[in-house]
């Protein structure tokens, strides 16, 4: 069984969940988000965290978080040291999907491997040829 958990600074991971609801349906209504605001703690969402997941040692948590080694990341990550928990740092669309959508047998490092190549893969500047576009007309 795998649990995804989305955190984020502000509202990103609920636009990303909400995204995702757009696409896959009634497969995102489990993926729990965390919303990080101003005066707010990410350590205390990862001590609420740690409770379930040493309470359920048989499932896999992939945490996404948005900016590699800010506070959200950083506290997500200290819950690496359990076996069932992966991290991945800088999220997008595409990897929340390859996430949700991809195999339900637990991640291997070349799962992640790919899940992360994937997610770059998804970055691309975006340019018309306007030679093709004038010929057209």
């Amino acid at each position: 069984m795998r649990k995804i958990i989305i955190a984020t600074h502000g509202d990103f991971a609920s636009g990303i969940k909400n995204s995702l609801t757009m696409i896959a349906g009634d497969l995102a209504n489990d993926i729990k988000i965390y919303c990080l605001y101003p005066g707010a703690s990410a350590t205390e969402f990862a001590d609420e965290l740690r409770i379930e997941i040493i309470e359920n040692s048989e499932v896999e948590y992939i945490i996404l978080t948005d900016l590699f080694g800010a506070s959200v990341c950083t506290a997500m990550s200290l819950l690496t040291i359990y076996t069932n928990v992966v991290v991945l740092a800088g999220l997008n669309l595409n990897i929340a999907l390859e996430v949700l959508l991809g195999k339900s047998t637990k991640l291997t490092s070349d799962d992640i491997d790919d899940l992360l190549q994937s997610a770059k893969d998804g970055i691309q500047q975006i340019k018309l040829n306007t030679e093709i576009i004038e010929e057209d007309f």
